[in-house]
Order: C-alpha cells, then structure tokens, then sequence
C-alpha cells in the first residue's frame, strides 16, 4: 500500500495521525481517485496551495469585499449528505464526498453560528419571495436523501444546540432497508472483478476503471431503470453484505415525523433519486408530483422545498418542478434560472475533507472561502443546465 504522508506539524492525537495516514494511502479519500505516487504528491501540493491562498484571502480581509452579485440576497446555504461516527472506517466501502462525521460536523456548525444567524429554509423563502435581507448574515443546515445516520448523529446535535435543518427524502426508499441505487452501483464498482465485467458490457475503455469515475459515467450516461437493471444483475453474483446494506439504510417514516415535530424542515428530493435531466418529460412529472404527495400525506402539511438530485437540472426542470407546486428548490452550484430564483437557489456541498487544511486540521479559512463562494465559480458546474429534458 502507498503511503504519502503530510508534513508534520503540531501531529496532534494519534488518532489524527491515523485518520492522516489513512486518508494519504488512499488519494480517494482525500477526494483524488488515482492511487499513483503522482497522485499523491497532487494532493499535498493542492492541499497546501488551497490552505495558503484561504489563509490570505481571510486574514486579508478580502472576505469583506469580495462579493458575488447575489450574495447579500441569497444566505449561505450547507449541503450534507451522510453522518458518521468515524469517516475513515465509513469511507472503505462507500462514497468518500458522501460522508463527515459527527465531530466534523458539529465543528461546522460552530464555526457557522459564530457568524451567521442560523435560519430554516422557511425564513429563507419568506425573505427572498419578499425582497428583504436579514439583519445578521443568515446561514442554513440542509441533507439530502434521507439517511438513517443523520437521525443518529446530526440530529441530537443539532436539538442540542437549537439549530434548524432541512432534510430532503427519498420517498421510494423511506421506510425500507434498501439503499440508494448509486450507493449500490459504487458498492458493485469498488469490486475489481465486477468493474471489468461492466466495462466488457458496455463497451467503455478500460481507463475508466476508477469506481468513482465510473460512476459518474453511468449515472450521466444511462436513465435509472438501466441502472437499476445493472446492478441488480451485478448484485446477483456479488450481494452486499447485511452490514453494507445497514450502513446505508434510509429513515424510517417515524425518524422523519419525530425530526419535523422538532422544528426540521422535510423536502422532497423525488420518489427514487433519479437524475432528473436523463428521464423522460413523463418520469419527471411522476416523481415530482409523487414524492410531494408521499410527504404530505404523512406530515399532513403542505411540502414547499425541493432539492434537485445531484443538482442536475435545466430549464425544462425548473418548469416541471413550479407545476408540480413547490415554491423554493434548490440546486448544489451556483447557477441560476432568472426566470425561476426561487427554484434555483444555489447551496454548498460540504463533507468532512472540504474544510481541511493540508494538515488535516480544520480550517476556518477554508471554510470562510466556501461560505464567501470563493472556490467556485458559475462556469466551472460539470452539469449543463441549459440543456433541455426530453
């Protein structure tokens, strides 16, 4: 196993030094999918590169100028999948970018409630319907898809410290034991033997052999019942273990109506995850006006909030998603529909490597970067939002 190790500075816990070590011998987890010695020195030279240029830019005072147009209207807004209690043991079989653990987590959460006033996604829609700005800088807590460990780990936390969130579910797998289908397909792609036989399939070069890559690729490249057909195909000759399929498990309906009785705003996020830019005009509809129908029947209130499934959508989307009845959606970059703002609000896709310096370490710098949109920019999104749904 290569080993590409940080430089030492103040090492800290061996437990850091363990989670440092681990996460350099696997470039993966550091969010590089080479495992070369090349990659290993790409992750420390841009590891260090981003510390020093989110160290300048705060200490600067840069921060207080730089402004994107619609920054003052538009709160920031954190986008987190999945909660752990330990990253580096959850990120050997699943999605490293999918993951922060609950020490991580809380960490951010400091760090936003220092400086912002921490609001629902209600606050939020109610001030940009209405053209006014809040009177601190506003910040929001939101998850997608449902995952049982939010429950276990993101929300005891955040009852505790009184901060409001939004979760976006899955309606199609609440209340089941079956895990997201792209969980699955990268379970089935983390097996070598498995990843060739897709490869032979479907004709793709064998350079794409790189489970995360290749992930991508089929899910851009193949609407969800293809997909599905795959893995179940794949699944056959090699199951996930109970412990695989455990680890991913979605909320139970319960989890879902305790959390909205403590104040946790429940979006839709369709009834099966499709990427909406691959289905047909019909599928569209059907998961937008289903998944909303799930959720209102079992909260017994109206659902306002949609987030698109992997960001991915259009014109054509953010049309469907109006007539369907939502009022605010919410996309992962910083595109905008200047038709539809409010079905176009950007949020940032955080996990437990995207605040961390090349140490390791938690940096506010970095984060403060994020939260400024410094890293991004509205022509680097990887998704063609101009594209139109079939």
């Amino acid at each position: 196993m290569l080993v590409c190790k940080a430089p030492e500075q103040n090492a800290g816990s061996t437990e850091l030094r363990r989670k440092r070590t681990v996460i350099a011998s696997n470039p993966r987890l550091a969010g590089f999918s080479d495992g070369t010695e090349d990659a290993c020195t790409n992750v420390m030279l841009r590891a260090l590169a981003k510390t020093s240029v989110a160290r300048a830019f705060t200490v600067s005072g840069a921060d207080r100028w730089f402004r994107r147009e619609d920054d003052a209207a538009v709160p920031f807004i954190a986008g987190y999948h999945r909660v752990v209690e330990d990253f580096v043991e959850s990120a050997r079989g699943t999605i490293p970018s999918m993951l922060i653990s609950a020490a991580t987590f809380e960490r951010h959460l400091e760090w936003l409630a220092r400086r912002y006033t921490l609001v629902s996604l209600d606050d939020i829609g109610l001030h940009l319907q209405q053209g006014r700005r809040f009177g601190r800088p506003a910040a929001a807590v939101t998850f997608d898809d449902g995952y049982a460990d939010v429950y276990h780990h993101a929300f005891p936390i955040l009852r505790r410290k009184g901060i409001p969130a939004a979760v976006f579910v899955v309606t199609g797998l609440t209340g089941t034991s079956q895990p997201q289908l792209y969980d699955r397909l990268f379970m089935c792609l983390s097996r070598k033997t498995l990843v060739t036989r897709v490869l032979q399939r479907l004709g793709l070069p064998a350079r794409a052999e790189d489970p995360f890559q290749l992930l991508t690729l089929l899910l851009t490249r193949y609407p969800q019942e293809r997909l599905a057909a795959i893995v179940s195909e794949l699944e056959a000759d090699h199951p996930p273990t109970r412990r695989e399929i455990d680890a991913l498990a979605p909320m139970t309906w319960r989890m879902i109506e305790e959390m909205e009785r403590e104040g946790i705003t429940i979006g839709s996020h369709t009834s099966s995850h499709v990427l909406l830019t691959s289905e047909t005009s019909e599928g569209v509809r059907s998961e937008l006006a289903g998944s909303k129908q799930t959720l209102e029947a079992h909260l017994k209130k109206p659902v306002h909030h949609f987030a698109y499934p992997d960001g991915r959508c259009n014109p054509a989307i953010v049309d469907a998603v109006r007539k369907a009845g939502y009022r605010f959606a919410y996309t992962i970059c910083r595109w905008r529909d200047s038709r539809e703002p409010l079905l176009t609000i950007p949020r940032k896709v955080l996990w437990e490597r995207a605040a961390s310096n090349a140490f390791g370490q938690f940096s506010g710098s970095i984060m403060n970067c994020h939260a400024h949109g410094f890293f991004d920019s509205r022509r680097s999104c990887e998704h063609d939002h101009g594209a139109l749904a079939a």
